[in-house]
């Protein structure tokens, strides 16, 4: 199985990419599933806040906070790591390829690296900038990577069909032990 982990400040098109990198290979007739770090976390503004999913609404600062919560009172850093590295145990036996679309931690990285052998991929948004409500651009998980450099891609969001042609160049790469 080969895994993905994109990473990358808000807005800057993990989702998109994830979702490229998907579309090629179910074109070349692997299955593929998109997971992320968050997902958790994004539950329980589900059930807390009626969140309704959709971007516009999303409560960042409830996620950001029930994060740091999560990692540094209740349980430890590790606690979304290592339910993702539970979840991957189960999709080894059902799909071929997994693509984690929401890395903001170097721990997140260095451990699905470390553990799975996971290609590691940076998204910079070059096109516009995401507008964050009050500390949100300020939190660790907006902040913590900018000065990580452990990366097997990085790769500059100029437009969306860029973004397609450099996720789908990646790929080939992996592919081909590049």
């Amino acid at each position: 199985m080969k895994v993905y982990v994109i990473a990358g400040k808000a807005g800057c098109g993990k989702n998109t990419s994830a979702n490229y990198i998907k579309k090629y290979y179910e074109e070349i007739g692997k299955s593929a599933v998109i997971t992320e770090f968050s997902k958790y976390l994004k539950t329980f503004a589900y059930e807390i806040k009626n969140w309704d999913g959709t971007r516009e609404n999303k409560p960042r600062a409830f996620l950001q906070e029930l994060g740091s919560l999560i990692r540094y009172e209740l349980f430890d850093e590790n606690f979304f790591i290592n339910r993702l590295i539970e979840d991957l145990r189960i999709y080894e036996k059902l799909v071929d390829v997994v693509i984690i679309a929401d890395a903001r931690l170097p721990k997140e990285i260095d451990s699905l690296k470390e553990k799975v052998g996971a290609t590691s991929i940076k998204i910079v948004n070059k096109f516009n900038d995401y507008e964050l409500k009050g500390n949100e651009n300020k939190h660790e998980t907006e902040t913590a990577l900018d000065n990580y450099s452990n990366f097997d891609f990085v790769v500059n969001n100029e437009t969306f069909d860029k973004l397609e042609e450099d996720m789908k160049n990646i790929v080939k790469k992996v592919e081909n032990n590049e």
